[in-house]
């Protein structure tokens, strides 16, 4: 494989991320091995773990590991967002927040986060085919009418 062939840590995580459907492939992304990735990448690979350990939760019997997944996820990506506030690990913290059940009580920053996504998509340094798979996601799972119509409106087009 030539180097520009070659996928950078970061993409490879970002496709596996997309890619979930089983506890098997959450763990994958937690085991994933980022020594080789750039330290501009490290963070944000941390970002899609922190949202993988809290996708664990779907995967344990016990309410109590369910819990313990959900806050040890949601604690290491707020971390993560108070460190340096990024287009994908704000999309991260959206996914998670429109996936979880009202009762943890994880809906503070919706619409801070959509706010932020609508500033900074468009201009964020993402392949524009990423983009627009956030807002697919994004889409696909919010029952938010103004959060849909919002979603809709991000242009991500890349000027010329």
């Amino acid at each position: 494989m030539s180097k520009a062939q070659e996928k950078s840590s970061l993409e490879t995580i970002r496709i596996e991320f997309q890619e979930i459907k089983n506890e098997a492939d959450i763990q994958k992304i937690l085991a994933f091995e980022y020594d080789r990735a750039k330290e501009t990448e490290m963070k944000m690979i941390k970002a899609y773990q922190a949202a993988g350990t809290c996708m664990m939760a779907n995967y344990v019997f016990s309410p109590i590991s369910k819990l313990k997944y959900f806050n040890d996820g949601k604690k290491t990506l707020e971390q993560l967002i108070s460190e340096g506030k990024e287009v994908e690990n704000v999309y991260l913290r959206l996914l998670i927040q429109l996936n979880v059940p009202s009762m943890l009580n994880y809906q503070k920053d919706i619409e801070s986060d959509m706010a932020y996504l609508e500033r900074h998509l468009a201009t964020a340094p993402i392949e524009l085919s990423y983009k627009n798979t956030m807002i697919k996601n994004l889409l696909s799972i919010t029952k938010n009418k103004d959060l849909k119509d919002a979603l809709l409106q991000i242009n991500v087009e890349e000027e010329s």
